[in-house]
Order: C-alpha cells, then structure tokens, then sequence
C-alpha cells in the first residue's frame, strides 16, 4: 500500500511542477534588412517556445512578423529533416534511407571529383545565396570554390536589378527605417507583403500599394489587429 501511495505522491508532483522557461535574447536569422531583435522562450533549456519581438528595441518594440513569430513550429517539426537521406527508389517515389554525415559528405565529393574529372572544374557550380543562415554557413563555401576554381556567380539571379536601383535611388543597400515612415502622411510599400514579413515597416494611416496585379493603385487604410500576443496588421479599404 505504501507503494502505491508513494507512487501516486511522485506523480502527482511531476504533474504539478512548473514548466521552467528562460526569456533569452536573439536576433532574427532570416536574410531580411529589419535584423529584429527577438525574446525567445526557452522551455526545460533545450526546446524553443513562443518567438516575440523585443521590447527594449525601439525598432522592434515587441512585434514580430508571422514567420518568425512561429519559428518553434518549424524547429520541432516531426517532418523537419534533421540526417542526410539516400534517395533508394524513382524520384516521386518518397522512399528514403538515413545515412551519417560522413557517408553524405563522401557521396558529394565524389560526385563533385567525377565531374571535374570528366568535364573540367567550370561543371560545378555552387549555386546558393541567403536565407535562414549566417555569413559563415552562407559564404564558407567560396573557400571551396575559390580552391577548385569551380563556376561562379554574381551573388544572386533575381535581385541584382532591383539592388542596382535600390543603391542610386538611396544611396546604400539598407531598409527603411520604420520609425521614419511612421510620422509620414503616406507610405509607398511596392509589392509588399507586410503581413507576413517586414512587419515594422506597416505604418499606419493611408497606404499605397504599388502592387501591379489587381491591386494596382488601390489605397488601403491599416488598423492594428492584436492576435494572439502578436501585432499583424489588417488591412482595410
């Protein structure tokens, strides 16, 4: 009887403890001109809670768009990939087979040599740019390109145009600053997506949307809509 009593008391504790969870603070990984400062929940010390903005930042000041604000959904995903697979059947197929990290690495090289050999070094050619990533995991592979003497290319295939603009009309690469738009009576935002990304950068009062499909020359007025801790924006004619 004593067991079971004793059971039941350790169960009911384990049950009854709190959830330990640690604010740590960040900045955002994606490649995007905001950078947001970020307070991360971090439950039992190794998994990734809610995602918000910070609140110390006058930038941030606690909003944090959609994507990142649903960065654990990603993280502790079921499907997220996390081992190198072997495709083993016809493409389509989703049959797969876990190899280590060594394996992987042997195959791509391999396959990188192969090519060199029968096709001369200009066959490989790293194709990548940013994303979810720093500069180390982004560009340490030029020091592989650089050595091999593999195809290279300028950066990105479908910015450099508007990067071009960009630079004549303001001077620099950089976003602008929502504290400045903030104040003005009227915001040009040209093909944005506000809701999901760039979230700082909605003001509100009167918007025009130089989106040239169907919502070309609308003018839409934006009101906060608080959801969920967070602060998208609605969008209103």
């Amino acid at each position: 009887m004593r067991s079971v009593v004793a059971d039941f008391d350790g169960t009911y504790r384990r049950m009854n403890q709190q959830t330990k969870i640690d604010i740590r603070h960040s900045t955002c990984p994606h490649d995007c001109p905001s950078a947001c400062a970020l307070d991360v929940e971090v439950i039992d010390g190794s998994t990734v809670g809610r995602v918000r903005g910070s609140k110390l930042q006058s930038y941030t000041a606690g909003v944090v768009c959609a994507k990142v604000a649903r960065y654990a959904e990603r993280i502790h995903h079921a499907e997220r990939l996390v081992h190198p697979l072997r495709r083993t059947g016809p493409k389509g197929s989703g049959q797969f087979a876990r190899i280590s990290w060594d394996e992987a690495l042997d195959e791509i090289a391999d396959r990188f040599n192969a090519a060199e050999r029968e096709f001369g070094a200009e066959s490989v050619w790293p194709y990548y740019y940013a994303g979810t990533m720093g500069l180390v995991m982004r560009d340490g592979i030029n020091r592989l390109a650089h050595v091999k003497k593999y195809s290279r290319f300028y950066s990105t295939i479908c910015a450099n145009v508007a990067r071009v603009g960009f630079a004549i009309g303001t001077g620099k690469i950089a976003g602008v600053d929502p504290r400045e738009m903030g104040p003005a009576p009227t915001a040009p935002l040209p093909a944005a997506s506000c809701m999901s990304c760039s979230a700082k950068a909605t003001p509100t009062g009167r918007i025009w949307n130089a989106i040239p499909i169907a919502l070309a020359s609308s003018r839409r007025t934006l009101r906060p809509a608080r959801r969920n801790g967070l602060l998208p924006f609605a969008a209103c004619r």
